[in-house]
């Protein structure tokens, strides 16, 4: 995305629909977080806003330098402290503000921060509003600062409460109070630190907290994967617990563990928590949104309930737009993120998707093992390329010419997929390098997909 400005296209800052992100002080500067702030507040119609933030070691500076600017553009704030992603999101949809800003990088290092925009209604700014924002970053168009503001700050935490609310509406919360089941926690002393453990007593469940002190330092690798979550799935199966969760900084993507496996693959956490809409009736014309670079997991698990299974680009603000559009009645991403439209939140959120794992639980009286034991192994296999000096559209005929048997999608990316499996090549949309990520039906397969993508990169 370009922006025409020489201070927003350093190499250590990321433009995309998932937000402004950069490492600090050489991508995120303050150049970068007085310009990008002024712009969303300029953008903003509404009198009211809300911010929040993960633990980052930064996020407090760039708090305190967003409170002032919100306020000296007249802008009442609601002001949430640490939450996950999704708790500002609901406060914003619950609340009727004109928008929220997270100050979050998500999963990546803790040298990074971020804005994450969000517009009325509590949804992420689209491409659309992305290029409006900027526009007034380049024009120098700002909104003008009150000599004089009348705007307060006030504590927004009746609201986060409020979030929690809606995620228990969406689930039988007299059956998961009787289990009473032990749950590990692993914040990675993030966001979901305080809200994550305040659901699951609300749930009648006894919290095992690992990492849930949100201090400014990440304990493992920010990204919940099963290789970052070794310490974690040892702690799991030593615990007593009868199942695990794992979060990312800003706790909208969500990792399941289980006693006898540990971490398992975030590519379930998706298909899941949909078995908790199964446990009703679904509504005539059901279907369900995942992006391109999500397993076909979901397609195998929605299709016995009747549902179809549709794919957009890569990104929540992409998801939800498509979700929107077909009234879906849930979708998510294969990293963990699951998106249910009735919960305030309508985005990734992993408290949405704790307690819709702990209802199919409790509703069916199986342990975790033995639910996940009932799907289909997953085989996938995800990889990244440093992207300097590499020509993507090189990159993408030599995969074309390779897998020229492979039905093509170009939506995001190139896509490539047979009945028996697929591969995404695609550039990241919040670090600087390409995603290869590729599935089949059998490891055999999978390793002979990786084998001819890997020799593909490498002559790249």
């Amino acid at each position: 995305m370009n922006t025409q400005s020489p201070v927003f296209n350093h190499p250590d800052l990321m433009v995309s629909v998932s937000g402004i992100r950069g490492i600090i002080p050489t991508g995120l500067s303050p150049e970068v977080i007085f310009d990008s702030l002024r712009a969303f507040g300029t953008w903003i119609e509404g009198a009211k806003i809300v911010i929040g933030r993960d633990s980052r070691p930064s996020g407090p500076y760039i708090e305190n330098i967003a409170l002032g600017l919100m306020q000296g553009m007249g802008k009442d704030i609601l002001q949430l402290g640490i939450v996950p992603t999704p708790t500002v999101k609901a406060v914003v949809n619950l609340s009727k503000a004109g928008g929220g800003i997270m100050i979050s990088a998500s999963h990546n290092p803790i040298v990074w921060n971020a804005f994450k925009f969000v517009g009325p209604g509590g949804f992420f700014t689209g491409a659309a509003d992305l290029e409006q924002i900027l526009e007034t970053i380049r024009n120098h168009s700002y909104r003008p600062i009150q000599y004089k503001p009348s705007s307060k700050i006030v504590s927004g935490k009746e609201w986060c409460e409020r979030h929690i609310e809606s995620v228990l509406k969406r689930v039988n919360v007299a059956a998961i109070r009787k289990k009473k089941y032990k749950v590990l926690v692993d914040a990675v002393n993030g966001a979901g630190s305080s809200l994550v453990p305040e659901l699951l007593e609300r749930l009648g469940c006894k919290p095992i907290l690992l990492h849930c002190s949100p201090d400014g330092t990440f304990p493992r690798p920010p990204e919940p994967t099963p290789e970052a979550l070794k310490q974690t799935s040892r702690k799991m199966k030593s615990s007593g617990a009868d199942i695990g969760f794992a979060l990312d900084p800003d706790a909208d993507r969500l990792v399941v563990l289980t006693p006898k496996k540990g971490a398992i693959s975030e590519e379930y956490t998706l298909p899941l928590s949909f078995l908790s809409l199964a446990l009703g009736k679904f509504p005539k014309k059901s279907s369900m949104i995942v992006n391109l670079s999500t397993s076909f997991i979901n397609e195998f698990v929605a299709a016995n309930y009747g549902v179809p299974v549709f794919r957009s680009k890569v990104g929540e603000a992409n998801v939800v737009s498509e979700m929107l559009r077909q009234k879906s009645i849930f979708g998510g991403e294969g990293n963990g993120g699951v998106i249910d439209p009735a919960i305030a939140s309508f985005g990734r959120d992993s408290l949405s998707g704790i307690a819709h794992i702990l209802n199919v639980m409790a509703a069916t009286g199986k342990k975790i093992d033995s639910i996940l034991e009932a799907l289909p192994a997953v085989h996938m296999q995800k990889t990244s390329f440093k992207i300097a000096g590499k020509n993507l559209q090189d990159i993408y005929s030599k995969f074309q010419g390779e897998f020229s048997n492979f039905s093509e999608e170009t939506l995001d990316g190139l896509r490539l997929a047979s009945e028996d499996s697929w591969i995404h090549i695609r550039p990241s949309n919040t670090e600087p390098i390409i995603r290869v990520i590729g599935e089949a039906r059998t490891k055999k397969d999978l390793n002979s997909l990786l084998d001819r993508a890997g020799s593909l990169m490498e002559n790249a």
